[in-house]
């Protein structure tokens, strides 16, 4: 039963430069009841698992930075794939290991600009899948 619900306390912290400064975000993996739902529409909808998202973010960055842009093309993307990654955000933010709320954590995913939400709900589902195929957790031995 332990490694069913091991993973869900993971965390991982990410730096993303915005606005020429280093942000540390901490993410954490989605439970089921959050992940199962936002990859069943990335299935139905745009025919694609979390990692087609997470290529799909990542070739947008990759642009992004080949034409030294500050930010994400969000436009390249759907209106509805870009609101799923924004719900992985809004998930996926450790809030309270960054002392923030829930509600502050949805407030500032609602109210970034240059395609940060996406780029995080990216990171947030790559953290997600790479929890979903761990073998065994670090100091577990098992």
């Amino acid at each position: 039963m332990e490694m069913v619900v091991r993973g869900k306390d993971y965390r991982e912290t990410e730096t993303i430069e915005m606005f020429g400064e280093d942000v540390d975000v901490t993410l954490r993996p989605l439970v089921d009841a959050e992940f199962l739902p936002i990859s069943a529409l990335l299935q139905q909808k745009f025919d694609m698992d979390e990692d087609d998202a997470v290529d799909a973010i990542e070739d947008a960055k990759a642009e992004r930075d080949e034409d030294e842009e500050e930010y994400l093309d969000v436009s390249q993307f759907d209106e509805d794939f870009v609101e799923l990654m924004k719900k992985a955000a809004k998930l996926g933010i450790c809030g309270e290991d960054m002392g923030h709320t829930d509600d502050e954590v949805e407030f500032m995913v609602e109210n970034m600009v240059g395609g940060y939400s996406v780029e995080i709900g990216g990171m947030v589902l790559e953290v997600s899948g790479d929890i979903r195929d761990a073998e065994k957790f670090r100091g577990t031995g098992r």
